[in-house]
């Protein structure tokens, strides 16, 4: 088989297409395959990934290759190339936990949509929440666009098929009473470091896991959320933020940067006392060796010091949600709330955090009321 890639222009712009040329058949025809991409490096990357898999006798016949199949080579082309860690572990278990054991044996061309429908049903009666199943849809729609990209399907089957709707999302949050109570609670505990990042700076759990001391600038208290640990298998891994728009640089608040400077003050003495066995991985958060610490297995901790503090149960990521929506109550804009989160776009900020504008909408009529019609003179 032989290879080459052409160049096509459009009036939406230039496109490349892979041409594999597998030889004539048994009539003498021949045989070729067209793959349409977007970039030339693109283009380049399933070339190299076609010939490689034709010289090592690892090639498969568009209309032999199954559903794992197909996700593999996504997984490989563009998901491990293109997305960051974290986003790359959340397909990876969607896909062998869920995807594979159902419906990856099955030929990605005789896919039908009654069969994606019923694997979706499935899900659902084990007991997977409708977030859960759409998110698997996703990964599936992703996956299978890519198929087409590739000239192995002709359309993506999960247009034809609806996963199951939810409700729509409402973060569970503490009040400001509740949210005083657990900032005390945690002081001078393991969990005073991650608590107030989340709550102060609506950090994530990888980023707080991540964060180093080099990201941080006492000099104009500004902190660089650029680093993010996630666990693979049990490896731990520290690479970029979940998305571009989560590197961020943020200013702290005076109580934060307190609380960080006496941290590092401890965290030089342990580093003292154990000498050579200290591992310096310059992490802010770390075990008392310096090691990093695993976010496996954090959620039960943090749920367990909730209950031993009489505290009610919501998850560490609902952190972050206080700290959105204590933002937009005590009237931050939204365009600097939407920064200091870290989300693309400002709308995204908003349609996470409605809930929170229909209170604003609400004491902005009160404002008029009390302010404005209140002193207009009666008829």
């Amino acid at each position: 088989m032989t290879a080459h890639i052409r160049k096509r222009k459009y009036k939406s712009g230039v496109r490349y297409q892979v041409v594999l040329d597998k030889g004539n058949d048994s009539n003498g025809k021949r045989r070729r395959e067209y793959i349409s991409c977007d970039s030339y490096a693109e283009a380049q990357a399933i070339k190299a990934e076609k010939l490689h898999q034709f010289n090592m006798g690892s090639f498969i016949e568009a209309s032999k290759i199954t559903v794992q199949n197909i996700c593999e080579q996504w997984f490989k082309l563009h998901v491990e190339q293109e997305l960051a860690i974290t986003t790359q572990n959340g397909y990876r278990v969607n896909l062998e936990n869920h995807v594979y054991p159902a419906i990856g044996n099955i030929k990605v061309q005789k896919l039908t949509p009654v069969q994606l429908q019923m694997f979706y049903d499935d899900l659902k009666k084990k007991g997977l929440s409708p977030r859960s199943i759409r998110y698997i849809h996703t990964t599936l729609h992703t996956a299978l666009k890519f198929a087409m990209r590739m000239g192995v399907v002709g359309r993506n089957v999960t247009e034809f098929v609806s996963p199951p709707k939810g409700e729509k999302f409402k973060p569970d949050i503490y009040n400001e009473a509740e949210v005083l109570e657990l900032l005390n609670c945690c002081k001078g505990t393991q969990f005073e470091v991650p608590i107030t990042l989340a709550v102060g700076m609506g950090m994530r759990k990888g980023e707080v896991f991540g964060l180093q001391w080099k990201d941080i600038d006492f000099s104009d208290n500004t902190l660089h959320v650029c680093h993010n640990l996630t666990c693979v298998k049990g490896k731990k891994i520290i690479g970029k933020p979940k998305t571009e728009s989560s590197d961020r640089k943020i200013l702290m608040p005076d109580y934060l940067v307190t609380m960080l400077k006496k941290h590092k003050i401890e965290q030089a003495k342990n580093r003292l006392k154990l000498g050579r066995a200290y591992q310096d991985n310059d992490l802010v958060y770390c075990y008392d060796d310096g090691t990093p610490r695993s976010t496996n297995g954090f959620s039960k901790r943090f749920s367990d010091f909730l209950e031993k503090n009489g505290l009610r149960h919501i998850r560490f990521h609902d952190l972050r949600h206080i700290n959105a929506t204590l933002m937009l109550q005590y009237g931050v804009p939204a365009k600097i709330a939407s920064e200091r989160l870290g989300h693309s776009t400002i709308q995204t900020t908003m349609n996470i955090y409605s809930h929170v504008t229909v209170e604003m909408q609400k004491d902005t009529v009160n404002i008029f009321d009390n302010n404005i019609f209140s002193k207009v003179a009666e008829g």
